[in-house]
């Protein structure tokens, strides 16, 4: 009793303390749940990650209609968190990102500074092979979030876009095979 109580207690004042990474830094409402409170959870969860990885808005960066750039954030139980962000150029080249923070990702843990980030330039013809695979998934049709939580460890799969001004986000809880799943 006393351990559910402290876990409470936890949980009450670490989702007051993420006050600071405010939902619509972001994510914008219902971006990640139709339930209010699940919504508000993930966002504020997924917001800390982002912050400690330093990965930039892309809902801010959506308001640039000559923006086009996807990131996959990897929030896992056990493990460091990545974030991995493809920022295509005018030139149809692009810069690839990748982010790892300290500490493992999952409830209440604690990362304080990135292990690793590394960018690199990407050919016209890998971020053209990459924009294809987003195009046979059909990244833009895909529902935002799904009922997919089965279990309490694994990992949660967040991938965003932003293009010609348009921001959206899918969300998937430890990957079952779909079209994205093979984009590496």
């Amino acid at each position: 009793m006393r351990a559910l109580l402290c876990f409470a207690v936890t949980v009450a004042v670490w989702s007051l303390s993420l006050a600071a990474f405010a939902q619509g830094a972001y994510f914008s409402e219902k971006a990640l749940s139709d339930d209010p409170w699940s919504d508000h959870f993930k966002a504020v969860w997924y917001s800390q990650e982002l912050g400690c990885l330093k990965e930039p808005s892309l809902l801010d960066l959506s308001k640039d209609e000559s923006r086009e750039v996807y990131r996959f954030l990897w929030v896992r139980s056990f493990d460091h968190p990545v974030a991995i962000r493809l920022e295509v150029r005018a030139d149809e080249t692009g810069m690839l990102t990748t982010k790892v923070a300290n500490g493992e990702a999952g409830f209440l843990k604690t990362i304080t500074h990135l292990i690793e980030d590394i960018s690199r330039p990407l050919t016209r013809e890998q971020t053209h092979a990459f924009l294809a695979q987003v195009k046979r998934s059909q990244f833009w049709l895909l529902p935002s979030s799904v009922n997919d939580q089965t279990g309490t460890d694994g990992a949660q799969w967040i991938i965003e876009g932003v293009k010609n001004g348009k921001y959206h986000v899918v969300d998937r809880w430890s990957l079952r095979p779909e079209p994205f799943v093979s984009w590496g």
